[in-house]
C-alpha cells in the first residue's frame, strides 16, 4: 500500500468535484422538466437527459442516489427502473 502524496490526493479531488458539478448540472436540467432515461444498447447502458443531453454513468449514479430524484417504476422489472424524475422536497 502506499501513501497518497499531495498530487495525487489533488487528482482524486479535482474527479470527484468534476462528477459533483456535473451531478449539479443535470439536477438542475430536472427540476426544469427533463427526466433522466436508461437505455440498454449493445454496446452496455446509456444514461441520457429527455432533452437528449448524454450523462456518464458515474454522474448519473450520483443522480438517483439523490433524495430529490426519484423513479416511475417503468422499467421490466419493478426493481430495475428506467426513468427518474426530480420531486421537490
Amino acid at each position: 500500500m502506499s501513501i497518497p502524496t499531495v498530487v495525487s490526493l489533488r487528482a482524486k479531488h479535482r474527479k470527484l468535484d468534476r462528477r459533483r458539478r456535473g451531478a449539479a448540472r443535470v439536477i438542475t436540467a430536472m427540476s426544469r422538466g427533463a427526466s433522466l432515461h436508461l437505455a440498454f444498447t449493445r454496446h452496455g447502458s446509456n444514461f441520457t437527459l429527455s432533452n437528449g443531453i448524454r450523462v456518464t454513468p458515474e454522474v448519473a449514479l450520483l443522480v438517483v442516489n439523490d433524495v430529490r430524484v426519484v423513479n416511475v417504476n417503468d422499467g421490466l422489472f419493478p426493481t430495475a427502473p428506467q426513468t427518474w424524475r426530480y420531486c421537490e422536497p
